[in-house]
């Protein structure tokens, strides 16, 4: 007489685990409002008067041997670096000197094969200087000399570190404007802020000082001194920043 009271008994408790395990599974179901993020990236620049100019001065000089060639080369660097001297130039500004000695070929048509007519020696002498004021004079002194080749001028700043932080800085006042600027055109504001990071500009992510070296300009007419306009520094950082994305209620 008992045995359909027992059934019905463990009939309830299999209808109520059921219940159960199914509230459960609602109750996990993601909910995809709190997880909407805001991502954007920030980028800023900062402009920084350069303090040292660094460029190159090229003699070359030809000979019909390399001892010829390179005799010749020495006595015009020379002549070089004693008008740098004159013209106020600091020894220790004068960083490398490169010298190469190699020979001249030209097609003997004879012999149908290439012939050595010669040697060529060049000489590289370069200059890293802080006298930015002087450079025009550097130049004209290094040519009135027997230079035969000034490279272009490359300026940049030793002390970027401030630059670079005040860039980084407003790089996250940039994404930050941008963010709430989405958000509120999504329909809602920004959250807590989730992740706060740099990038590398056109690399891979991180964070790259940049330093944009611009070459100057120089002209000269006649007997008037070189004159060379120093090119600013441009230090520039990026970021990318995410926030969580709080939809307002209706």
């Amino acid at each position: 007489m008992h045995r359909p009271l027992n059934f019905l008994t463990l009939g309830i408790s299999a209808f109520t685990f059921l219940f159960s395990a199914s509230h459960v599974a609602v109750g996990m179901e993601p909910n995809t409002a709190s997880a909407a993020q805001v991502v954007v990236s920030g980028t800023a620049e900062v402009v920084l008067p350069a303090d040292r100019a660094s460029f190159s001065v090229g003699i070359q000089t030809s000979g019909a041997s390399a001892l010829a060639a390179s005799t010749e080369n020495a006595r015009i660097s020379k002549s070089v670096l004693d008008a740098l001297t004159s013209a106020n130039l600091a020894k220790e500004d004068v960083r490398s000197t490169n010298l190469e000695v190699g020979p001249n070929w030209a097609w003997d048509e004879k012999t149908q094969r290439q012939k050595r007519v010669g040697f060529t020696a060049t000489n590289l002498i370069s200059i890293q200087t802080r006298d930015l004021p002087q450079l025009g004079r550097y130049i004209d002194a290094a040519l009135s000399a027997g230079a035969t080749d000034i490279s272009d001028i490359a300026f940049s700043a030793q002390d970027t570190s401030a630059a670079r932080r005040k860039a980084l800085g407003d790089a996250v006042d940039a994404a930050r404007l941008d963010a709430e600027a989405i958000a509120k055109a999504g329909g809602g504001t920004l959250g807590a802020l989730l992740l706060l990071s740099t990038e590398r500009i056109n690399e891979m992510p991180g964070v790259d000082l940049q330093e944009v070296v611009v070459t100057g300009s120089r002209k000269s007419h006649g007997s008037v001194e070189t004159g060379i306009r120093p090119s600013e520094i441009r230090v520039t950082a990026r970021v990318i920043a995410r926030w969580a994305f709080v939809r307002s209620l209706p």
